[in-house]
């Protein structure tokens, strides 16, 4: 035995990412935090004394140049090995050979292994594995348990298998560290992106594994951080997606006849277009032309479609371009430009609130509050219950466009007071700074209906239901983007409390440490910088927007 010393009483993920662990019982707080299982802790005595048998004799055998066996990963895929055994010769060709030549008289024998030398799954089943666990159960619209999937035929189409695998890759190559996982991954992306081009060219209809193919490219980028720029790539995507769709619809005029490969085309369009406001937007670019096509493609479908989705959406493309306006003019106290922009920003806001006071019965959300739900999974008891995803993410589109648009307001107003006097009182301000905090709550609030935590996965039955009816958004995972978007402005919103900002950035963790998703961890690290930026000016000083960071 050898004395070792004090050694930490940690658990083994606070060792290894070099934080302290409370060391609470059963799960210490910094894995609950995570949403990761607590691997427990170590024993003191055990530590203070280790038994170093082991570690001497495998020094000693690597001094003796002898390679100690079973020494292979088994996780790790390898190549078929030949083992080499030398063979001596006989004594009667050993006493005809002199001592110089005796060694080289040696014969060597290929012997091929008895067992495979492929241990464990492959990088295929892997990748497979880990998009299956991490990004299809549980998720919106998708399988609740790996029990569910027998009913779900697209899980084994070859559409997708080359997407599923460059996802579940890239998610694990960013989790551990290896780029040789990243490099198979995005070997397997272009072999799906020929796949996307094929059924692209061959104007087919598109099919629901087709349609899934092209979230899948997109949210590839983000997972490998492809993003945070400018959001070409997955918007390239998302234009080739659309225009599947739009050569698969029928004309306007003929939709009677097909009410509802309509109502869900339009609805996948309407979808697609929604992914661009947020590009735009942190860019600082007006809208795309081709967001207004979609959008005036859409409306000529009449009752056919969603009509609040299509109202927002309108909506949206006016703050997109204010707020592109707002960022590339220098808008001076006093000047005309800055009174009319103020105007423009009040209005849109009046259209907002009224759009929340148009909906039909059916785009309406409840809220409820049970105690004993986990309170990093479920902000403060609080979840939202909506008729479907689809509902759920449209106000979730709105609650980011109002909350960044109470962001221009507060700092024209106070960059420009002379010009906003006439129009906004200091109760009107304040009253500004309470609509912030209320949609950064129903923000976080609403958080369990996009993603599903670690922590409620293991409530099974148990955990709050945030849906009435199945289907209507597509791809689960689809709406994580968003999310991770949503969170990041909710927490950085201004005048809101710092519980806001805590729940927000641990949510944004623990995405980045199930899913891998560098997107994610990167909206984290934009709200640490926020924060510190912040902290260096007064609560009086002008606000910043957060596209402006």
């Amino acid at each position: 035995m050898v004395y070792c010393g004090k050694a930490s009483l940690g658990c083994q993920s606070c060792r290894k990412r070099r934080i302290k662990c409370d060391k609470i019982r059963p799960d210490c707080t910094q894995c609950v935090r995570i949403g990761k299982k607590c691997p427990g802790y170590r024993d003191q005595l055990s530590l203070m004394f280790r038994d170093e048998s082991t570690k001497v004799m495998q020094k000693a055998r690597a001094q003796w140049g002898e390679e100690e066996a079973g020494t292979s990963t088994a996780s790790q895929t390898l190549e078929p090995r030949q083992t080499t055994i030398a063979r001596r010769p006989s004594s009667n060709a050993a006493s005809r050979a002199s001592p110089a030549s005796a060694t080289s008289s040696v014969q060597f024998l290929q012997v091929a292994p008895t067992i495979a030398a492929n241990i464990g799954p492959s990088l295929d089943e892997q990748g497979t594995s880990f998009y299956i666990n991490r990004y299809v159960i549980g998720h919106p619209d998708e399988p609740r348990t790996a029990e569910d999937l027998v009913d779900v035929p697209w899980i084994w189409s070859p559409i997708l298998n080359d997407a599923m695998v460059a996802l579940g890759l890239a998610g694990l190559s960013n989790l551990r560290g290896d780029t040789e996982l990243m490099t198979t991954a995005r070997g397997r992306y272009g072999q799906a992106l020929r796949q996307a081009g094929a059924l692209l060219i061959s104007n087919a209809a598109p099919s629901h594994e087709a349609m899934r193919l092209i979230v899948m490219l997109a949210l590839f980028e983000l997972v490998k951080g492809a993003f945070q720029s400018d959001g070409v790539s997955a918007t390239t995507h998302v234009l080739g997606g659309t225009a599947m769709i739009k050569s698969w619809l029928p004309t306007p005029d003929s939709v009677l006849s097909t009410p509802k490969v309509a109502f869900s085309g339009v609805r996948s369009l309407l979808q697609m277009a929604y992914t661009m406001f947020i590009p735009a937007y942190v860019s600082g670019t007006h809208v795309p032309t081709s967001l207004h096509d979609i959008l005036n493609f859409c409306s000529g479908f009449g009752k056919t479609i969603d009509a609040p989705a299509l109202n927002l959406g309108r909506l949206m493309t006016h703050f997109v371009e204010i707020s592109a306006f707002v960022r590339n003019h220098i808008l001076s106290d006093g000047r005309p430009a800055a009174t009319t922009t103020l105007k423009k920003m009040l209005d849109l806001d009046d259209k907002l609130h009224e759009w929340t006071q148009s909906l039909p019965k059916l785009w309406l959300y409840s809220i409820a509050h049970e105690e004993g739900l986990p309170r990093d999974a479920v902000f403060e008891g609080e979840w939202h219950r909506y008729h479907d995803i689809w509902v759920a993410r449209i106000w979730a589109h709105y609650r980011w466009t109002r909350t960044l648009l109470q962001e221009m307001i507060l700092n024209l107003i106070d960059s420009c007071p002379t010009s906003s006097l006439p129009l906004v009182s200091a109760g009107e301000r304040q009253d500004r700074f309470d609509l912030v905090r209320q949609l950064s709550r129903d923000t976080l609030a609403s958080t369990p209906t996009f993603w599903r935590h670690p922590l409620l996965s293991a409530l099974g039955d148990k955990q709050p239901m945030s849906v009435d009816q199945f289907g209507g958004g597509g791809s689960g995972a689809a709406g994580i983007p968003v999310l991770v978007f949503q969170l990041q402005v909710a927490g950085c919103a201004p005048g809101v409390p710092l519980s806001h900002w805590e729940w927000a950035a641990g949510i944004l963790e623990c995405i980045f440490g199930d899913m891998g998703m560098i997107h994610a961890k990167s909206m984290r690290e934009a709200m640490i910088h926020h924060r510190e930026k912040m902290q260096r000016f007064t609560t009086d000083s002008i606000l910043t927007p957060i596209g402006q960071l």
